[in-house]
């Protein structure tokens, strides 16, 4: 089981950052007017040189979650958020840079155009967000076969939905393994066990510190947000 004071906290609000437990997940629209204020941190030189690799709203929008992303670890350490620096590691991940002073701090963040989902942990973790839209042909290449025999009785838009949560778990966990994708996918296993989710890589049972997932709807779109938290 979690220790209390280390469970997620998942929060739409981020002025409840600093009253938040040490872990805690923000979901928000880049987009949204009362973000502006924290969106508009003038970005640092790294964060130009990774923005040049997109174009259009997506070069924005990224901008956007690491101003956001340093104001949230600048109110959990105390700090202006101009001293904060968002790096990537081996793996091509967030992490904070070796500049930034305190605690240690662990960072993900998901995205899907302006909505994102970003986590900061003294823990490692990891965060992924899917759109939840019209049923689509599932991937079965990255179920493991005890989720593929699960979702198979399942109708179109429930399969969808399963799969979702599915893959999004996948995914927060691999991210806060720091592998990525760089793991076959198939190899881990979820399963919902009434209102518990339990992960199982290669067989053998992980015990995450928290392992959640959420829906959230921003403006008619519904989202489907994970996090794993080691």
């Amino acid at each position: 089981m979690p220790v209390a004071s280390e469970t997620i906290f998942w929060t739409r609000d981020f002025s409840a950052a600093a009253r938040a437990p040490r872990a805690l997940v923000l979901l928000a629209d880049v987009d949204d007017p009362a973000l502006r204020g924290l969106t508009s941190l003038p970005p640092k030189p790294e964060d130009l040189a990774r923005a040049s690799a997109y174009r259009d709203a997506r070069r924005g929008y990224f901008l956007a979650r690491r101003a956001l992303m340093r104001q949230l670890v600048a109110r959990r350490l105390g700090c202006a958020a101009e001293a904060v620096t968002i790096a990537v590691d081996a793996a091509g991940a967030p992490c904070l840079g070796s500049a930034t002073n305190g605690p240690e701090l662990f960072v993900s963040i998901a995205r899907r155009g302006a909505l994102a989902v970003l986590a900061i942990a003294p823990r490692p973790i990891g965060v992924d967000l899917e759109l939840l839209g019209p049923p689509e042909a599932i991937p079965t290449a990255v179920l493991h076969d005890a989720e593929a025999q699960h979702l198979a009785p399942m109708d179109a838009v429930a399969q969808h939905r399963a799969f979702l949560e599915i893959w999004t778990l996948k995914e927060a966990y691999l991210k806060a393994l720091r592998t990525g994708l760089t793991r076959e996918p198939a190899e881990i296993e979820v399963r919902r066990e009434k209102a518990q989710i339990r992960l199982y890589d290669r067989g053998r049972p992980v015990v995450p510190a928290t392992c959640e997932s959420r829906r959230e709807t921003f403006g008619g779109k519904t989202v489907v947000a994970a996090c794993v938290m080691l």
